[in-house]
């Protein structure tokens, strides 16, 4: 992706980890001035506003102002940074890059398992924490990306290291860096003994993919992705969830929880209590009663996104995205995405420079 916005790495039906929606994110900005016994939370547009306003309802425990974003998850910093140390705000409703920036700037409340116990039922993995390994936010959904193969591969991959065979001359359409924050090379260099901040093996792997001759195509978008498989004309390549549900003219299968070497890159996304709020114990107890078995079981259902509450059903077409605590250990990588954004401009320079020639 060429950016990091909520709303675009997400697709409506996806879940696990962080399926977001190809819904109006970017809604109206308004609010209204907080009682002292009420709770303001900032959430996204529909559908994920009007779930969260049912499931506040329920929970009933004070009044809850509701703020949407206006844009991106980024959107709010600016609003919270101006107005330090007394924003309006008690809770917020973010995902994984945006949660990185309010742990810098020292802005989050640390929860613990006293504050939400249903934080027992997600995978401290999953957990966006500081320097010092303290909890700061509280997620109930995420998505990722994932190599995929359709119905019309010549063969079965069963490791990263098949992207080389000659079965698959032309076969693979490989993103640019733009595309999912090239996290495709990532795992590349995974594969390899290196790692997102060691990718030197990873565009060793590039450079021989794309000597072998089995790059047949290369994305510059989505849609680029969706129509060359849907036509037949490739059938590997590297997609998020929201653009694996839109593959539409050929059966496609995830290559996830298939082999160590095969990870799925996830974002979070969920619930953070602002250190400046004056309702901390209610924003706890609110987020804690999101995250729920019964309300993420809804959340998956009535937003798309996959819950992260391991006790919650999910639908058996999320499944590939769904993760237990012991496979999220094997098959899963939470991406700095900060370093990642730091990089890409760089990334793409060697693309272009190392790797197109070779194609």
């Amino acid at each position: 992706m060429s950016e990091f916005s909520r709303r675009n790495f997400i697709k409506t039906g996806v879940s696990a980890g962080v399926a977001l929606a190809t819904t109006p994110f970017a809604a109206p900005f308004f609010g209204k001035a907080r009682a002292a016994n009420s709770l303001s939370v900032v959430e996204w547009g529909p559908p994920v506003i009007d779930h969260s306003k049912a499931i506040g309802n329920e929970w009933g425990k004070a009044p809850i102002n509701w703020t949407l974003h206006a844009g991106g998850g980024a959107t709010i910093l600016p609003k919270i940074k101006v107005a330090w140390p007394n924003p309006p705000y008690d809770l917020v409703d973010n995902w994984s890059p945006v949660f990185l920036s309010m742990i810098r700037e020292d802005w989050l409340e640390t929860v613990t398992l006293g504050d939400c116990p249903n934080l027992a039922d997600v995978p401290e993995s999953l957990i966006p924490k500081d320097a010092n390994g303290n909890w700061k936010a509280i997620p109930r959904g995420s998505s990722g990306g994932f190599f995929v193969s359709t119905e019309k591969c010549p063969m079965q991959i069963k490791s990263i290291e098949d992207l080389l065979s000659p079965k698959l001359q032309g076969q693979i359409l490989w993103p640019n860096p733009s595309l999912f924050t090239n996290m495709q090379v990532v795992f590349l260099a995974m594969a390899r003994g290196g790692d997102q901040f060691n990718m030197e093996p990873g565009w060793a792997f590039l450079k021989d993919l794309a000597k072998s001759g089995n790059i047949g195509r290369v994305s510059a978008t989505t849609a680029d992705i969706i129509t060359s498989l849907d036509s037949g004309e490739t059938t590997v390549t590297f997609a998020d969830q929201g653009l694996y549900s839109a593959i539409k003219g050929v059966k496609t299968s995830p290559l996830t929880k298939t082999n160590n070497d095969l990870k799925t890159f996830m974002y979070v996304s969920g619930w953070v209590v602002l250190k400046s709020s004056k309702n901390k114990k209610l924003a706890f107890d609110l987020a804690n009663y999101m995250i729920s078995k019964d309300a993420s079981e809804r959340y998956g259902k009535e937003v798309g996104e996959v819950p992260v509450n391991t006790r919650a059903v999910v639908d058996q077409s999320l499944d590939h995205l769904r993760f237990s605590p012991k496979e999220v250990e094997e098959f899963v990588v939470v991406p700095d995405f900060d370093h990642l954004s730091k990089e890409l401009d760089g990334w793409n320079k060697r693309w272009e420079q190392e790797i197109v020639p070779l194609l």
